[in-house]
């Protein structure tokens, strides 16, 4: 009876650790009002491919649609005995065709109704959606497409190193201070390190750039390992590596240990 909803955000890096999906298949059971927004900036999933996607996702995505997909429901329940083989080969004559146009999503799967992709710097177009979302009955996920760094130009065009930054001049995007930061020091020692132990290997969680293993990766590329956005799996194994004699060292931002 309770018609407010909760709100949960997550970025399409966060998709690469296991507790994303542990979240969505235990919210998929529960039949609360629950919209999942995606922030997809792009990174780390495909868009839906061709006009036709981008067609039926809008579709879906209009209130005459929802209202006339829930009326006929309801119309074809009152009709004896026909009405409801009707409705299932309507149901599955609508999933053949959505399957032919573009992939059935893993969230549909999971039991959430997928919704989108939409522009999330298109604030209409983002009002929208939400409303036409809240009308589902089931949890639902919205798939927001958004820039890293939309607005100004020079971290749109470099978004890894304005992932996180120091004092910079706005005008020009460059950093004030030439002074080498305790990441940039940490990658210059551990290749010192790797150059004369090969056992020496690096592990990061999808933070090459923040970390400063960008050296690291380059000169040696066999004893690196991004892992992406999975500190847990990162520990055990970066352990993994040790067990079988390797020397691993994961740099990761002490904030993110917290997951």
């Amino acid at each position: 009876g309770d018609p407010s909803y909760t709100i949960a955000v997550i970025g399409d890096g966060s998709l690469t650790g296991g507790m994303a999906y542990e979240g969505l298949n235990n919210a998929g059971q529960h039949k609360k009002n629950l919209i999942v927004i995606l922030n997809d900036n792009r990174m780390s999933i495909s868009r839906n491919v061709g006009a036709m996607a981008r067609y039926l996702s809008s579709i879906r995505l209009q209130p005459w649609y929802r209202r006339l997909k829930r009326g006929t429901e309801r119309a074809l329940s009152k009709i004896p005995v026909l009405g409801k083989p009707i409705g299932s080969v309507l149901k599955r004559s609508k999933s053949k065709v959505k399957h032919v146009m573009y992939r059935h999503t893993i969230f549909d799967k999971l039991g959430l109704s997928y919704y989108g992709p939409v522009d999330g710097h298109n604030m209409e177009e983002l009002t929208n959606a939400l409303n036409t979302v809240k009308q589902s009955k089931d949890p639902a996920l919205l798939h927001v497409v958004t820039k890293k760094g939309k607005g100004y130009k020079y971290a749109e065009d470099d978004s890894a190193s304005y992932h996180g930054v120091g004092s910079f001049n706005i005008d020009t995007g460059e950093p004030i201070s030439s002074d080498k930061n305790f990441s940039a020091v940490f990658g210059e020692k551990l290749c010192e390190l790797a150059q004369v132990d090969e056992r020496v290997c690096a592990v990061t969680a999808a933070m090459r750039t923040g970390t400063g293993l960008v050296d690291f990766s380059k000169q040696y590329r066999d004893r690196f390992f991004d892992v992406g956005i999975a500190e847990e799996h990162a520990v055990t194994f970066a352990a993994g590596l040790a067990v079988n004699g390797l020397l691993p060292v994961f740099a990761v931002y002490s904030t993110f240990l917290q997951r």
